[in-house]
């Protein structure tokens, strides 16, 4: 592990994971750190079970999103000698697009009811450890609790600044490019134009997680009668995929 992304979701996230990819680092975002260690997390936090971040992160040059966010200094703890990068924005814009993510997922959600209940009980344990990721770091997952919202996210910040040491840690918006984060890595700053993603929920709109994220948690004879039902219902396959992939792949997304 070399870098920490310890910003909450919907403050470039997304945009800083295909920054450092294409800087060459190995990311885990929420997709790698969740998926791949699921049984790992739901121990974690239903059951009281201490992470083992060494297990977690030993491929990883970076970790994004959850559920490292909320671990951040632990995995710092883990692995010392690892930078960290706080991503923020303004606050009144943060809780307007962290609002609007929740409710886009809320309805979204309305729709696929059905599907999502007939996912492997490997859908119902993403679910969980979404929720309870939400609770935790963010004190709600109901889109009117604003005012807990808009705590949580100044303790965090504070927090951070806190206990990363200075020479560690670098407070960065995504408005500022490549130039910072560069220099903060060292790294030469590319020609191409920084990756900007996940504009207003843009990822919610294309469906979440990826197609094969979704049926590699299905039963095969599950995955035979999901692809029946959406030919019979005249459903597109890589539109319903990915609806499934965002009910069974978790809630929250990154700006």
């Amino acid at each position: 592990m070399k870098i920490i992304c310890a910003g909450y979701a919907k403050t470039g996230t997304k945009s800083i994971t295909n920054a450092l990819r294409y800087l060459g680092f190995t990311v885990f975002d929420w997709e790698e750190q969740t998926f791949d260690f699921l049984d790992h997390w739901v121990d974690v936090f239903q059951n009281g079970t201490k992470p083992d971040f060494r297990a977690v992160y030993q491929n990883a040059d970076v970790c994004v999103d959850m559920p490292g966010t909320f671990f951040y200094e632990e995995i710092l703890e883990a692995f010392p000698d690892c930078k960290v990068i706080l991503s923020e924005r303004d606050e009144d814009s943060w809780i307007k697009s962290y609002v609007n993510q929740l409710e886009s997922i809320s309805a979204a959600r309305y729709w696929y009811t059905i599907p999502r209940y007939l996912l492997s009980p490997t859908a119902r344990k993403v679910k969980n450890i979404v929720n309870s990721y939400g609770n935790a770091v963010f004190g709600s997952c109901n889109p009117k609790s604003t005012y807990v919202f808009r705590k949580r996210y100044r303790i965090h910040n504070h927090r951070v600044k806190s206990v990363v040491p200075a020479d560690k840690l670098l407070v960065y918006n995504v408005k500022q490019g490549w130039k910072p984060l560069c220099d903060f890595l060292g790294c030469e700053v590319p020609t191409v134009a920084f990756p900007h993603e996940n504009i207003k929920a843009g990822i919610i709109a294309r469906g979440g997680a990826p197609l094969y994220k979704v049926y590699r948690y299905v039963p095969p004879q599950r995955v035979w009668f999901l692809s029946r039902f959406r030919l019979k219902m005249g459903i597109d396959f890589e539109h319903f995929g990915l609806k499934l992939g965002m009910v069974i792949g978790g809630t929250f997304t990154k700006a």
